[in-house]
């Protein structure tokens, strides 16, 4: 996959802010997965890959309601990053990983200590901000 192309990220609510009525990213929101299996890896975190979603004739504004967290959709958003940020600016490498409940399931693999979970808030953008109206907002 080239450097412009988009991975696409599913942030709960529980992983930003209310910062004056709107969801703000926490830098947590960017960390690795946690194992479930003793031999999976431990630098990787999980995104839906644009090409492929394209290549499906599928929008990322669909993902909270497509996917497995599509029981609470209101609770989930969508932020966006570059492939070529991640690769050239956080020196991380995009996988494919498909899995039998999303086709364009990737992984983002490396090292994302706090300087770089920083940078990955800093350059993601939302596509679909959490529904959940943020508490304590105004």
């Amino acid at each position: 996959m080239d450097d412009d192309t988009l991975v696409y990220r599913l942030v709960p609510v529980d992983s930003c802010d209310a910062v004056g009525g709107r969801w703000q990213f926490q830098s947590g929101a960017f960390d690795n997965s946690t194992p479930v299996r003793d031999d999976e890896r431990d630098d990787e975190m999980s995104v839906v890959l644009g090409d492929t979603l394209e290549a499906l004739n599928r929008i990322p504004e669909r993902l909270p309601i497509e996917t497995p967290c599509s029981d609470e959709p209101e609770r989930w958003g969508v932020a966006k990053l570059n492939t070529g940020f991640l690769r050239n600016e956080v020196a991380q490498d995009i996988v494919r990983s498909p899995k039998d409940d999303e086709l364009a399931h990737g992984d983002v693999r490396g090292a994302k200590n706090p300087k770089r979970r920083k940078k990955l808030k800093k350059h993601a953008e939302w596509v679909v901000e959490p529904r959940l109206p943020a508490r304590g907002s105004v």
